[in-house]
């Protein structure tokens, strides 16, 4: 949560509300000094105080700010008329006063108006009323606040200065982190996609009967509502001006073995974004067991992952082995021309180690072209038969629901792998299949660093999850937006070669017809020549040379005659150039 601040959290940091071990290890990498608050705060001032879960009682020994009085306190920070004292409030306060001058106060406090306490509750939150809570203290004197209600605190108590962040899918477990910079970012950048994409980690869910958190967070986004309905902040705040920061979000995804924990940022560099990648423990060595992180930066690509289209086909009812054939030959072809040069594919046919990546959750397609995106890992050696069963359980695994499946098709993993396979042309026998789970369980072993176990065993006890309740009513029409996309994408592509083609076309004939200018204009040069010849051999013949009059009227006469000829020559050509680009645009516009 704190990863933001990293550059304000130096000096001496004062930590109050809870802090973790691994809190304090971050923060000691930075701070010159961390105190952790367990009794009444002395007289001391720190560069930084961080404030974790302001509303709650591990916050009593920050006491009153030094060197004044409760009634001071009161003034700034009036308690509630109908409920008693407003503990964020007067928490907020007491901190700020135990800073340095042009020192830095972070708060990390859950949202009174999260999305997730719209959408259901845990037992842990069935106190909280959505609607009326906000900013309102309790009995106890505790409140969450609002995005404005905090950022109003926060400036009462001078501190205006401020860089917010907002962790999904919560507080507790920030997958990723969207800045303030980042809600409004505009162009191709969509905040909304990471905090749909760390939905199913929910600490706490949706809820009974709650609406999925999903497809709640595309929406949020699409109205701009992403940090008001976000579950929690983190803010940093100070009096004095806090420096730029280009970062649009930050992601960090699961925890895998230390020496592969990353941080993934997105940057605004100019007009374009970046995605840059670096490690979270940069001592450590980047190759385990044969496995490479390569933390590599990349432009960052638009788009929606061809998982997607997967997700979709198998939304609805009646979904059949050869439309996931058919949507797996996209993602093969483009396996074959990034990383085969368009050779044909085999069970043991070498790929480059950074293919391993190379599964279609990482495969967008941008103008019609397909682009594998998140290449960050090598092994030593892959083949294509490796990367297929990957790439197919991996897809499988990340469908959330699907519809039941035509008669005959059994929704398990096992037979589905063994089809499809099949269906791309590549026959998976039992020893082919053991292999390639052989070597994902080392691939996924050296990556998590946790022993993993995947055998035909567990492809044939795991199955899709079909839906049980009513049919999705959004399904049909999630299936046929990203049926429209491939159509869309699709025509793009046939659009950009019959432009091209046109294109090619206009140029030759522009070539062309030079080609005949300068051919006219060397015959008319050579026609002159000969004329001034041949009127010079006659007058020879006949004891004089020509005037120059003579010369001239002799060959004008010469161009008369040969001038028709000559256009006619020209508009031939070029009616020909024209005419078969004419053709060429009709078929285009068709």
């Amino acid at each position: 949560m704190l990863h933001p601040f990293r550059s304000l959290l130096t000096g001496s940091v004062l930590v109050a509300g809870g802090a973790t071990a691994d809190l304090v290890a971050a923060l000691r990498e930075t701070a010159r000094s961390v105190t952790i608050l367990k009794a009444r705060a002395d007289q001391s001032r720190y560069d930084a105080v961080v404030l974790l879960h302001p509303t709650t009682s591990a916050l009593d020994g920050l006491g009153v700010p030094p060197g004044e009085g409760e009634a001071d306190s009161a003034r700034r920070c009036p308690p509630d008329s109908r409920t008693g004292v407003d503990r964020l409030t007067q928490a907020l306060d007491r901190a700020a006063g135990l800073l340095r001058p042009g020192g830095r106060l972070v708060v990390v406090v859950a949202n009174a108006s999260s999305l997730r306490h719209l959408t259901g509750h845990s037992e842990a939150d069935a106190t909280l009323d959505p609607v009326g809570f906000a900013d309102r203290a309790h009995p106890d004197g505790s409140a969450l606040p609002t995005r404005r209600g905090l950022r109003a605190r926060l400036a009462r108590l001078g501190l205006t200065q401020q860089a917010w962040w907002f962790p999904f899918p919560d507080h507790r477990l920030a997958l990723s982190l969207v800045g303030e910079r980042g809600l409004d970012a505009g162009g191709p950048f969509e905040p909304g996609l990471l905090a749909a994409a760390a939905a199913p980690f929910d600490p706490d869910g949706p809820g009974p009967g709650g609406r999925s958190l999903q497809r709640a967070w595309a929406a949020v986004a699409r109205a701009e509502l992403l940090g008001d309905l976000a579950p929690a902040f983190a803010v940093a705040a100070s009096v004095s001006a806090l420096p730029e920061d280009p970062r649009l979000a930050l992601h960090f995804g699961h925890r895998r073995r230390p020496a592969f924990d990353k941080v993934v940022g997105f940057v605004r560099v100019g007009d374009a974004i970046r995605v840059t990648r670096a490690p979270l423990h940069a001592d450590l060595p980047r190759t385990v067991d044969g496995v490479t992180n390569r933390f590599p930066d990349e432009p960052f690509v638009p788009g929606v992952p061809w998982q997607a289209g997967l997700q979709a086909l198998l939304a609805h009812d009646g979904w059949t082995v050869a439309g996931i054939v058919a949507w797996a030959s996209v993602w093969r072809d483009a396996v074959r021309a990034h990383y085969a040069d368009g050779a044909d594919l085999t069970l043991g046919t070498p790929l480059p180690g950074e293919a391993v990546d190379a599964i279609p959750r990482n495969l967008l397609h941008r103008g019609g072209v397909p682009v594998f995106i998140d290449a960050e890992w090598e092994v030593e050696a892959l083949c294509f038969g490796h990367l297929l069963v990957r790439g197919l359980i991996n897809a499988f695994t990340d469908v959330e629901v699907c519809g039941s499946p035509a008669p005959g098709i059994a929704p398990t993993l096992l037979p589905l792998v063994l089809a499809v396979a099949e269906g791309l042309g590549i026959t998976l026998d039992a020893a082919a299949l053991d292999e390639a789970l052989a070597r994902e369980n080392r691939f996924q072993t050296a990556v998590s660093g946790i022993e993993t176990r995947r055998n035909r065993a567990w492809l044939g006890g795991t199955s899709l999850p079909l839906r049980t309740g009513s049919p999705d009513p959004f399904a049909e029409r999630d299936r046929a937006l990203a049926h429209l996309h491939g159509e869309v994408a699709a025509l793009r592509a046939d659009g950009d070669r019959r432009v091209a083609a046109v294109t090619e076309d206009l140029e030759e004939s522009r070539r062309r017809t030079d080609r005949v200018v300068r051919y006219a204009a060397e015959l008319d040069r050579e026609r002159g020549r000969l004329a001034h010849a041949l009127a010079a051999a006659q007058s020879a013949m006949q004891g004089q040379s020509p005037s120059p009059e003579e010369a001239g009227a002799r060959r004008g006469a010469f161009h008369r005659r040969g001038r028709p000829a000559l256009a006619a020559v020209v508009w031939t050509v070029l009616a020909t150039g024209l005419g078969r680009l004419a053709f060429r645009r009709s078929d285009a516009r068709r």
